[in-house]
């Protein structure tokens, strides 16, 4: 506890210094971009289900301290500054989410509002058309409320024991990696064919997980970006050309008619599997006509960046811990 409380003191001194801030001058310009995917005012009620939400009040902490102490920018202005050097405020940093989860409109919108952020909502589109929760979280749902002592993998290279729980989180994660290298359909088919096997009926809620295409529509009249996520959320760097072309360049067709203008921003899906992207998928999304592409590796962004390759960071909980991770990514200092 005190070595807990130590460290965190001393975050709080680093982050306050001006030795820190001075270091700042003599690095190339800088910015950071920061991902979100879920924000809830008890996250711990559905981690069963989503396990990648933020508190609310964390979430709020943030944003107050990006308002304050950094410079609030949007995607379009970092792609600008990546590929061409365009001059940003010091401290600039981007916020964006990921796949469409309703609670972006309902909780983050107005905390978004209230400090004057613009931010980008990546949208994967199968589950905003269809209101279904994205392909990982049913997953990750089925194997947390099963009751089946064991599971085969597909591959039928194994079978895990699910009354231990380092095999039950093994056989979630193998899950993950077969569903990831899937789009459309055959991955639907293959997680309706977990959820069988395990005798666990698709997670309901009284409220949907995901935003309906009337509040993708909202965020974007309130000044935010909409960008695109793919159709069906696969690693598109795992599936074959023809299905990566097609989730890439669908997901922007379909965002557009929906939307009414122009989608000029794409974020790489990550569910399982490494990597996320490749050179191929790359020009996908220059062919696409995308300006931007976001990754989940994490890392700065400077001039000069491939704007079609694009770092971020996760925004941790804990404000100290955020404060650092954002004062380290500025530094060039892994997080």
């Amino acid at each position: 506890m005190l070595r807990s409380k130590s460290k965190r003191w001393l975050k709080k001194a680093l982050v306050r210094s001006p030795i820190f801030k001075a270091a700042r001058h003599f690095l190339p310009p800088t910015a950071v971009i920061l991902s979100y995917h879920s924000i809830l005012e008890e996250p711990q009620l559905t981690d069963h289900i989503l396990g990648i939400s933020q508190p609310r009040a964390s979430f709020e902490a943030h944003m107050k301290a990006v308002a304050q102490h950094f410079s609030p920018v949007t995607i379009e202005d970092i792609a600008q500054f990546a590929k061409s050097g365009r001059e940003l405020p010091s401290w600039a940093v981007a916020v964006t989410f990921d796949d469409g989860f309703a609670d972006n409109y309902e909780v983050a919108l107005p905390i978004l509002s209230r400090y004057g952020i613009s931010s980008t909502f990546y949208i994967m589109v199968n589950a905003v058309e269809n209101g279904t929760l994205p392909w990982y979280c049913r997953i990750r749902f089925a194997f947390n409320s099963t009751r089946q002592p064991k599971w085969s993998h597909p591959g039928g290279n194994r079978t895990y024991d699910l009354t231990i729980p380092e095999e039950r989180k093994a056989a979630r994660a193998a899950a993950w990696d077969w569903g990831a290298a899937l789009t459309g359909t055959v991955q639907q088919d293959f997680v309706g064919g977990v959820e069988k096997v395990l005798e666990t009926e698709p997670v309901k809620a009284k409220r949907g997980f995901m935003m309906d295409w009337d509040q993708v529509r909202a965020l974007r009249k309130a000044g935010h970006t909409i960008g695109g996520h793919t159709l069906s959320h696969p690693n598109v760097a795992q599936v074959s050309g023809s299905e990566a072309r097609y989730e890439i360049l669908g997901c922007k067709k379909r965002l557009e008619e929906e939307i009414g203008e122009p989608i000029d921003h794409f974020s790489y899906p990550h569910p399982a599997l490494n990597p996320h992207w490749s050179k191929q998928t790359l020009e996908m999304t220059r062919e696409a006509g995308f300006k931007s592409a976001a990754l989940t590796t994490a890392g700065p962004v400077r001039a000069g960046d491939d704007p079609l390759a694009l770092k971020r960071i996760y925004g941790a909980s804990d404000l100290d811990q955020f404060t650092w991770n954002l004062q380290c990514t500025f530094l060039g200092r892994s997080v």
